[in-house]
């Protein structure tokens, strides 16, 4: 057996033996529908968000996508803030969808999306903002 027989022989044990027990440690933990989850939560970390508006809050609707290879998941986040703290949220799940949204099947049209819905979702704040400020 050659040096590249031996070397493909190891890679395999090792890919089977990894399969073997990260599938069934992956599935344990939640599976697809955890996966990434807890990251995705940190976006809102120091963000002052409400499910309600207040006076002074705009709104936004922007996706995120997360996954691995050939699935993903798409989360929908409603969100109502001050106007500052809606584009610091705003702005950190574009990084995530940019980051760990680029790891499935979608990576081609996920960029996309992603700038296009933010670039829109921004100018829907700035609007928002503009319409609040007294003396209009």
């Amino acid at each position: 057996m050659t040096v590249g027989e031996q070397l493909l022989m190891i890679f395999l044990v090792v890919v089977v033996i990894a399969v073997l027990i990260g599938v069934p440690y992956f599935f344990l933990l939640g599976g697809a529908k955890t996966f990434l989850l807890k990251n995705l939560h940190h976006r809102y970390d120091g963000v002052d968000v409400r499910a309600i508006p207040t006076e002074g809050d705009v709104g936004f609707v922007y996706h995120t996508y997360r996954g691995f290879l050939f699935w993903f998941i798409q989360d929908e986040h409603r969100v109502f803030a001050k106007p500052e703290q809606a584009e610091i949220l705003l702005a950190r799940l574009m990084r995530f969808n940019l980051t760990w949204g680029l790891m499935n099947f979608a990576v081609l049209f996920i960029p996309f999306f992603t700038i296009g819905n933010y670039l829109a979702q921004k100018r829907s704040i700035e609007i928002q903002s503009v319409r609040q400020k007294p003396g209009d």
